[in-house]
Parts: structure tokens; sequence; C-alpha cells
């Protein structure tokens, strides 16, 4: 080989050499300029798996926080796509647990779990078939309710954990009454009820839907309201009512739930005193708004009177109201 060749040879060594180099450094320079590491922390699905089918878990959160590290153009903002997070829940028993979480990422590293261990409770699974009852809602005056129904289907089988299952004799199909009138027909999701009407979650309801067929009526509500005396005209001069009493001071009405909102107490019409002298009973009629059914139209009025020097005519003292 000549000289002239050892010299090519060595300068195309060093060529390579420099061009192996000169990338070495652009990779770096890419990597560390354009594609750098970072951090990031993320929200990721909590996946369970194993757990018998007899049983139920309760208080698992749904979500964990990872943070990864790993290029830029791995940890974007759809990085928690590329992350699985878990718990194993093959040999848990009933009763508190705790487990660690699984969480695997392929294309970076995970540098912390928040939870890294979980607690939970676990509950054996009972069935149990429970009656279907209607619930109103969307009445805002409170006067409509539903005069007969028909559920179809009136019972269905309910599933769930033991310790809440035991809770509930009932599930409630909600009917929105709004603008409704006369009968009609409308199809409700079903909602587990516990029996001081709280909704208990995690229920399987089969099936899930029933058919409602009912009919509108006006509610009617019977309470016990009192007596107010209502009076007109002017005592004669020298007379002071000293002791009224109201027989009876209370009465029974039926009326809507929006009348007796605003109705604290019965009137009278007005009583004439104009001519009271002595002890005496008056009957007064009552005064009632429309809607009201009462179990009696009047009331007796028992007054006492006397006859006092410095009582300007018209002038009502009373010294005892029952």
């Amino acid at each position: 080989m000549s000289f002239l060749d050892k010299i090519l040879r060595r300068e195309n060594l060093i060529a390579r050499v420099l061009s192996l180099l000169i990338a070495c450094g652009l990779w770096v320079y890419v990597m560390t300029e354009q594609n750098p590491i970072v951090e990031r922390s993320v929200d990721v699905d909590l996946n369970q798996s194993g757990l018998s089918n007899d049983m139920m878990a309760f208080n698992v959160p749904d979500k964990v926080v990872v943070r990864v590290r790993g290029t830029r153009a791995i940890v974007t903002d759809e990085v928690q796509h590329q992350i699985t997070a878990s718990v194993n829940m093959r040999n848990v028993t009933e009763g508190q647990q705790s487990l660690p979480v699984n969480v695997e990422f392929s294309n970076g590293e995970i540098i912390r779990v928040t939870p890294k261990e979980i607690s939970f409770y676990v509950d054996t699974v009972s069935e149990k078939t429970v009656p279907v009852v209607t619930r109103m809602i969307g009445n805002e005056s409170g006067d409509l309710t539903i005069g007969s129904s028909s559920i179809s289907p009136s019972e269905v089988v309910l599933r769930g954990a033991t310790h809440r299952i035991d809770r509930v004799n009932k599930v409630v199909a909600p009917i929105d009454i709004s603008g409704r009138s006369g009968s009609f027909r409308t199809e409700s999701a079903l909602v587990a009820v516990s029996d001081d009407g709280y909704d208990i979650p995690n229920m399987v309801i089969t099936p899930g839907r029933v058919i409602v067929e009912a009919n509108m009526v006006t509610q009617m509500i019977s309470v016990d309201v009192p007596v107010k005396l209502v009076m007109s005209g002017s005592l004669p001069e020298g007379i002071s009512v000293t002791r009224t009493e109201i027989v009876p001071n209370t009465i029974r009405i039926t009326a809507p739930p929006s009348v007796l909102r605003n109705m604290p107490a019965v009137q009278t019409k007005p009583l004439d005193i104009s001519q009271v002298n002595g002890t005496m009973i008056l009957y007064a009629e009552l005064d009632f708004p429309e809607r009201v059914i009462p179990e009696r139209s009047d009331v007796a009025i028992h007054l006492s009177a006397e006859r006092v020097a410095d009582v300007p005519a018209g002038e009502v003292r009373i010294q005892n109201e029952n």
C-alpha cells in the first residue's frame, strides 16, 4: 500500500469519527433542547380486578394521582391514557381491607403514586324482592296528587351489599307531575330507598324501569286551626268587656295544602258589640276562603261586661280572653 493510500485511509477514518461525534452531539442537542425530560402529575382511572361476584367493595377511589417522568414527546396532556392503575382484589375477605395500587407506564418512569395503598370495605352480596311505590316530583303547589295508579311490574329484584340491602324494603318510581291533569301513562327509572326516606346507592334493580298509569286528583288535608274573634261596632258608654271565651276555640278544616299554608287561623265574621251588657252568649259565623270545607260554620262567644265609670264610649277593655 502506497504512502498516499495510507494518508487517504487515515483521513477517511478521521472523517468517520468526526461524523459520529457530530451525530452524537446533534442527538444530545435534540434530546436535551428539543425533546427534554419532563415530569407531570395526572389523574388515572383506578381499575378493580379479581373481586368475587358475591362480594362488593366500598370506598374505593375512582382515580389515583400518578407522577411520571419521560421525554416531552411522551409526557403530553394525554399521557394518562398510556398509564394503567389497578388494584387486585382476588383474595380479599369480608370486612375492612388495605391493598397496594399497581401502576404501569411502559414509556417512562413512575415517580410517585398517590395513594400508594387504598383502604376499603368488602361486604357480601344479597338479593331480595321488594315492592315498587311512586314518588311525586315537580308539584310546586302541592295541591295535586296521584289518586290511583298501577305499576308494571309491581315488584322488582334488588341486589346489593348485605349491610345496605337490609335497610331497603321498597324501591321508588319518581313521577314528574308538572303540568299533568287527568289520567296519564309514563315510564320511570327506579331508585332504592331506605325506610327513613334516603336513597341507597350501588343497588342493582331488575328490571330498572317500570310503567306507571295514574290519574291526578286535588289533594285535601284536614287540620285543626284556632279561631280568632273579630269585633265591630262600639261598646255602650261606660261598658267594658272583662272576659271573652270562644267555644270551641279551634275547629277542623279540610283544604288544599296551598290554602292551608296561608291560613294560620280562622276568623269570625265581624261580631257587633254595640249592645253588649252584662254576661251574654253570642254566635259568630266563621269566615272561610274558597276551597275550605269546615266541620262547622259558627262558634259561640261567651262575653262578660261590666260598667266602668272612666271608660269612654266605644273603647274595648278585655281583661281576660280565652
